[in-house]
Formats: C-alpha cells, sequence, structure tokens
C-alpha cells in the first residue's frame, strides 16, 4: 500500500486542489501521512501570487533531496501555479523532483505515480506536464474532506480580469464556471458525511453563471441542501455585486454576513491603473448596501502599499515612484488604521449574543476553545465544567471582553 505527502503552500484554491488530488490517490489505493520520511510519494502544490512563497516553496523541495538516501524510489511531484510558472526552471534548478504539473493536469498525477513503465504517459518519458486546457473543469472530481465540519468546494477556475499586478489568469487560464449540479452534488456528499459549513471558492467567486443560473441562484440552491448551516465565499469582485445578489446575502440566513472584498487601492486613478474595473464608488456602495441592514457585516480587503513594482507582470514595466522606506511608512499607516477600525468593531460587539461553530481549543489555553461568529470574527470562551463542548458543535455566547485583539465570551 503507497503512502503520499502532501505539502500545501497559498490560497484556499490550492488546499482544495491538494484534497481533490489526495481523493484520487485514496480512490487508487493509497494512503495520506503526515510523515513525508514514510511516504512513497511526495506532492508539494505551490503558489506564484507572490515571490516570497515562490522562494519559500523552492527552498523546501529542494531540502527535500534527503528522502532519497532513505528511499530512492520515492518520487516528487511539484504542482500548481509555480509549476506552470517556472517549469523549466524548476527542473534545472530541482534534480530530485520526478515531474512538473500545471493545475489542469492534474487527473494525470495518479498515473504517473502508480503507472507501470508500459503506459501511455510513461512513454512519453516527460517530465513536465503544464500544459493549459481550456475544457477540464474536473467535472465530478470531488475534495477528500480535510475537517469534520467544514470544507472548500471549488465553483470556478481561472480569471478573466487580468489585473495588471496579477499573474493569475496566466497560470490557472480564463474563467471555468463548474456545473451547477456537480457542485451542489459535492456539497450533498460532504453534507451527508457531517459537513455543516461549507466555503464556495473562486477567484471572481460572484462572477459564477452556468445554464443552472447565477450566483445568487447557487448560494439558495446551497442553503437547501440538508445538514448545511452556514454558507460562506471567497474572493468576490466588486463588478459582479448585484442588486439580486446583495438581497439573497442579507436575508438568507445561512449565508454568513461576512466577505472578503480586494479593494487594492482607495485612488480610482491607481484603480484604473490596475483595471481593477471598479472604482471608489461602487465599492462603498455595496459596503453600504450591506452594512445598512446589519452594521455588523463583517469585511475584510486587500490593499497594495506602493503600487508597481511586481515581477513578471505587465505592473514590472512601470519605473518605481516610491523608495522602499516610502512603501513600508505606508503600509506601517494602513496597518495603524485597520487595528483602529478593529478594536472599534470589536468594541462595538461587546454585550451580544452570537452563535459561534466551534473550530478548536485555544492556542495559550488547551482548556479554553475557539470559535466564529457568523461574521468571521473569532471568539474564545471557556466550557462551563462538566459540559462538553467539542470542534464542530454550535454554541450560544455572549461577548463580554477584549484582551489584546481577542473577543472573549461566556459560554450560556
Amino acid at each position: 500500500m503507497k503512502k503520499y505527502h502532501l505539502a500545501t503552500y497559498g490560497c484556499q484554491m490550492n488546499e482544495y486542489d491538494s484534497a481533490m488530488i489526495a481523493q484520487e490517490l485514496d480512490m487508487c489505493g493509497c494512503v495520506e501521512t503526515s510523515n513525508q520520511e514514510n511516504a512513497d510519494f511526495i506532492i508539494v502544490n505551490t503558489c506564484s501570487v507572490r515571490e516570497k512563497a515562490e522562494e519559500t516553496a523552492i527552498a523546501n523541495i529542494s531540502k527535500l533531496k534527503y528522502l532519497l538516501r532513505i528511499n530512492p524510489d520515492v518520487k516528487i511531484v511539484v504542482c500548481g501555479c509555480m509549476a506552470k510558472n517556472r517549469g523549466p526552471e524548476l527542473l534545472k534548478r530541482l534534480p530530485n523532483v520526478s515531474y512538473i504539473v500545471g493545475p489542469d493536469q492534474y487527473k494525470k498525477i495518479p498515473e504517473l505515480l502508480l503507472g507501470d513503465a508500459h503506459s501511455p504517459l510513461h512513454q512519453t518519458h516527460h517530465k513536465m506536464f503544464i500544459d493549459e486546457d481550456l475544457g477540464e473543469n474536473y467535472l465530478g472530481e470531488y475534495a477528500k474532506l480535510q475537517n469534520d465540519f467544514t470544507t472548500f468546494v471549488a465553483i470556478q477556475r481561472g480569471c478573466n480580469k487580468r489585473c495588471s499586478y496579477c499573474i493569475v489568469p496566466y497560470l490557472r487560464g480564463p474563467e471555468k464556471y463548474r456545473d451547477m449540479e456537480d457542485v451542489l452534488a459535492e456539497v450533498r456528499k460532504a453534507a451527508d458525511k457531517g459537513i455543516t459549513e461549507v466555503t464556495l471558492l473562486g477567484q471572481t467567486v460572484n462572477a459564477y453563471k452556468t445554464e443552472g443560473g447565477n450566483f445568487a441562484d447557487l448560494l439558495t440552491k446551497v442553503s437547501e441542501i440538508g445538514g448545511i448551516r452556514r454558507i460562506r465565499f471567497t474572493s468576490p469582485h466588486p463588478r459582479h455585486y448585484t442588486n439580486e445578489l446583495i438581497d439573497v446575502l442579507l436575508n438568507n440566513p445561512k449565508v454568513c454576513h461576512y466577505a472578503h472584498i480586494p479593494i487594492q487601492s482607495g485612488s480610482d486613478a491607481m484603480l484604473k491603473k490596475m483595471r481593477r474595473q471598479h472604482n471608489m464608488e461602487q465599492y462603498l456602495s455595496i459596503i453600504e448596501q450591506l452594512r445598512s441592514k446589519d452594521p455588523f457585516y463583517g469585511i475584510s480587503t486587500d490593499v497594495i502599499c506602493g503600487f508597481v513594482g511586481e515581477t513578471d507582470t505587465e505592473s514590472y514595466k512601470e519605473a518605481e515612484t516610491l523608495t522602499e522606506a516610502e512603501k513600508n511608512e505606508r503600509h506601517t499607516r494602513l496597518v495603524e488604521l485597520q487595528n483602529a477600525i478593529t478594536l472599534k468593531r470589536n468594541q462595538m460587539m461587546l454585550g451580544r449574543t452570537e452563535e459561534l461553530l466551534v473550530e478548536k481549543n485555544s492556542v495559550r489555553d488547551e482548556t479554553e476553545l475557539r470559535g466564529r461568529t457568523d461574521n468571521f470574527k473569532k471568539v474564545v470562551f471557556k466550557p462551563e465544567e462538566g459540559r462538553i463542548v467539542k470542534p464542530g458543535d454550535y454554541v450560544k455566547v455572549k461577548l463580554d471582553d477584549i484582551r489584546g485583539w481577542t473577543i472573549r465570551g461566556s459560554l450560556l
């Protein structure tokens, strides 16, 4: 029985893809192991959005060569965005790697690892499989559950936006929307196994549209699946917030009142240069609509400080206008502003009774538990003596204190 070890870098989509690869290997009779020294196969799923993430992954993959001394037959696969972006270079820099596999070629991994030497794929003698496949949407391929109560489900791959600083469309291709019935089938399978919270994934998740309907329709249909209590999604694009969608977000009790909506800049001139396809008036209108009915609607975002300077994208052609010190100073001011906003909004929550989905034990005190509110706030609480509360449970707490950045609550 072959064992595999998965290491994942990057976004939630990478985590989902790793779980999908794991499911395929499990179906072939393999077993996942957390100990890479016991593994016959090492699969490293990589990110290419940030240079530091790439270099960290390359350094860690390079260290894996010691495994060949333990097991000369071990096979190492590098997959994901960095595989597509830097495949030929990786083969030169990392001679210990067996195969390089891009995001549209994951189905080949089981045959590469388990097929015999006479299989058609092995007869090609290729080590790199990074071609784009516009027809590959992994229909009927479902991810292995990594958790007993919450999971990711991909509904869209790729991106059409081509923001001037972003490499994602060049690595994951144009937007491909997954068939709605296939999405619902995966959610039902997860719910049947006890999953109560699902997070729908896509680069511009709210742009979703198929013959079965749009994103608002999908949210409604997911909410009708028995056992599902919470629905989250990431990342929406400001351009694709419609009145229909906002109505569902505010009035469907299973859709959580939280969204990560990237803004990137507060300047319309910079947004235009970034080719973001939204302006500040549109962005603020979305926030105002969401918070007009629920002042506690949770919003998080992304902001670029000192735009211009990323490599291998169009912005790389631009001349730098800010020094490193100026960029850091702007970042410091941004963090200080956000810290003040976060503290204020945490203080607004005090005195409220909230339902938490319990996630894990507190890092600082194993006798305490941590959960999240509907609007994605972390809350730490201590169970009463004799009362059993475990991850996956839903509990009511009264929010009564703030320590540092942590909201604390009392179990009701």
